[in-house]
């Protein structure tokens, strides 16, 4: 490849705002008490002990803002899968973290545990600061103007509204922490909102994960009352893994008033899978104002599975720019969220391949920014109600 090419991927790479709606590093610091300084190996096959989003990573990749994904494990998934038990004895202090309190409590710790390994961001090899927390509109624009050698600034999300413990007024405390979306739902009923079957099939092993959802359900009455609260406050509502009578609720109850947000999925039109939205949902969505947002999971993406999947994201950022628009497309990885991300985009620092790639399907620079950054940094500012 000529040198001035690789010169122009990178000068477009380097000057787009690289925002990834969705990503779970909390996860790998909460869990197995990794220091997001240090730099992990990640390797291409499915390894839940890699770290595919540690700061160093990011870096290289040039992720400008990072929506951290925090997700307080439900208790569903021991019931689910017993062999699992077997880490109350293994880990018995991690257990009482994780499993032995109520869920708003592990949600707050795992917040505060983000924010320490934020503070404590500073690189042991060149002394720089390598991500600050923005916990408004305003201290995120005041991050992205600190120049070329900015941190990356990370903003706190919740995935799963079991986190609530089924109280809306505990959404004004997530608010005023910071958080600018939460996810309604994630891989069990939670008394809000009904999920979609959230496992790739090939987990159904060992006796593990065959428990289906019943996808008639939607939102339950105080999921209505939580999605209002959320327009009230501010929080940007991600309808990521909730059933499809769900999210039509969803839609029907934000109507055009704020930013609708789907974080991490794929195009049913693509591959049919519930979990992915049709193309009258991308529409609405699109009518909002929000973004959908493409997941770096090749089950998701299309209906068969391969290895590599760099061309299974584009075939979807494609469809959702046909049916949505360009100013409604965005990027959110699921990195470290347990996933098993494409081969030949294994982790943060490759984040420059999917430029590569876009530039050689005849994208041009400014569509490339949009679906990097643009666009969501657009939802931000209009749906996130932490102005100042």
């Amino acid at each position: 490849m000529p040198d001035d090419t690789i010169q122009e991927w990178a000068r477009i790479h380097d000057e787009a705002i690289i925002v990834d709606v969705h990503a779970h590093p909390s996860l790998k610091v909460s869990l197995l008490n990794r220091k997001l300084t240090s730099y992990f190996g990640a390797t291409r096959s499915f390894n839940p002990f890699s770290v595919r989003t540690d700061f160093r990573k990011l870096n290289d990749g040039g992720v400008d803002v990072l929506w951290s994904t925090v997700y307080a494990p439900e208790r569903g998934i021991i019931d689910d899968c017993r062999c699992l038990n077997i880490f109350r004895f293994l880990m018995p202090f991690k257990w009482r973290k994780v499993f032995g309190q109520p869920y708003f409590n592990v949600t707050d710790q795992l917040l505060d545990d983000m924010e320490e390994q934020v503070e404590k961001s500073e690189d042991p090899k060149t002394g720089k600061i390598m991500a600050k927390m923005a916990y408004s509109v305003k201290e995120l624009d005041e991050i992205l103007g600190m120049g070329d050698d900015r941190p990356i600034a990370v903003i706190h999300n919740i995935e799963g509204a079991h986190s609530l413990d089924g109280s809306v007024d505990k959404l004004q405390h997530f608010f005023d922490r910071g958080v600018a979306y939460i996810t309604l739902t994630h891989f069990y009923e939670n008394g809000i909102a009904y999920p979609v079957y959230p496992f790739p099939g090939y987990v159904r092993k060992f006796g593990c994960f065959k428990r289906d959802r019943d996808l008639t359900l939607g939102l339950t009455q105080l999921g209505e009352q939580v999605v209002e609260k959320m327009i009230e406050l501010g929080m940007i509502i991600d309808i990521t893994h909730c059933t499809p009578p769900a999210r039509k609720q969803v839609y029907e109850i934000v109507g055009n008033r704020i930013p609708i947000i789907a974080s991490h999925l794929g195009a049913y039109e693509v591959n049919p899978s519930p979990y992915n939205l049709k193309d009258w949902e991308i529409k609405k969505i699109a009518e909002t104002g929000g973004v959908v947002a493409v997941i770096f999971m090749n089950y998701w993406l299309m209906p068969h599975e391969t290895k590599r999947g760099l061309n299974f994201i584009t075939r979807t950022i494609d469809h959702f720019i046909n049916v949505g628009g360009i100013e409604h497309v965005a990027i959110g990885t699921d990195f470290d969220g347990f996933t098993d991300p494409p081969d030949d985009l294994k982790d943060a620092s490759e984040l420059g391949r999917l430029t590569q790639r876009l530039i050689a399907e005849e994208y041009s620079e400014d569509v490339i920014k949009k679906i990097w950054g643009d666009n969501t940094l657009r939802v931000i500012r209009d749906g996130w109600g932490r102005k100042e």
